[in-house]
């Protein structure tokens, strides 16, 4: 399988029946389609990159007393206004290099007892990628739901190391959404004659949530779908539909391929 191929399968989502999603935080950038009643469970959110919006954090706050909630971020000088009394926020880059913090790390700060039914949400402007890659494998036994934004998918050279890093996710994690967003552009695809956000907010739950019995189906309707917004609510969203099948990919590039070698043969010959 080619590596574009791979890549695209790896960020296509999967249908779990039964499983319901919601919209939780904000209506534009800081909103994220969840499954509510698998949340509603969390014991624990460790939540990587905040800047000016904790909508998220907020409203899971609210709607499941008692959770903690730990809050990391070193760009920041304080927290937001709006930000839950009770979240402890530590002034730490996550990564994987000297002076970082591992994400076995953050779940060391949290102090528990290693049961916690754990909720991470990651939004470090394309640190994710080498910081997932570093993480152990068995870390993510441990994480119930993963909301995860990914960056710089337009970077061509580096997609085998995208693709690895998402593969590493999928022995232990289900990607149920994704969802473009608008603030970056978007990467054509030419392989599969489709176009792909740069910058991409994907979904997960752990494989062992699923219950046993349950047939699970590739997503097949194109996004975005009626619990997205745009993160950019002055622009319109941005289409996501590169997992329905093209019609005739091979053959239109076949066709532009043979009309550009023939314009080069004739423009060499004049």
């Amino acid at each position: 399988m080619n590596t574009s191929k791979t890549l695209l399968t790896l960020l296509t989502p999967w249908h779990v029946p039964g499983l319901r999603l919601e919209r939780w935080g904000s209506e534009a950038d800081g909103g994220y389609v969840v499954p509510g009643d698998l949340l509603q469970k969390g014991t624990l959110l460790i939540t990587g990159g905040v800047g000016d919006n904790v909508d998220f954090e907020a409203e899971v706050a609210r709607k499941i007393p008692g959770i903690k909630i730990l809050l990391f971020d070193h760009t920041i000088a304080q927290l937001p206004n709006n930000s839950p009394l009770s979240a402890i926020w530590h002034k730490l880059e996550l990564g994987p290099r000297q002076g970082q913090t591992s994400l076995t790390k953050t779940f060391e700060l949290a102090d528990t007892d290693g049961n916690q039914n754990l909720l991470l949400k990651l939004d470090i402007e394309s640190a994710e990628w080498d910081l997932i890659a570093t993480t152990p494998t068995d870390f993510w036994k441990s994480v119930s739901l993963l909301i995860l934004e990914i960056h710089n998918l337009q970077e061509r050279k580096d997609w085998d190391k995208y693709s690895s890093v998402l593969e590493q996710l999928d022995k232990h994690l289900l990607l149920i959404h994704a969802h473009g967003n608008n603030c970056s552009p978007t990467i054509h695809f030419r392989r599969q004659g489709t176009y792909v956000p740069t910058t991409m907010e994907l979904t997960y739950i752990n494989r062992q949530q699923i219950p046993s019995g349950v047939t699970l189906e590739r997503w097949d309707k194109p996004a975005p779908t009626p619990l997205d917004r745009a993160n950019d609510p002055f622009n319109k969203d941005l289409p996501l539909d590169y997992w329905v099948p093209r019609k005739f990919v091979f053959w239109k590039r076949l066709k532009k391929n043979f009309l550009r070698a023939l314009r080069q043969l004739f423009k060499a010959s004049s």
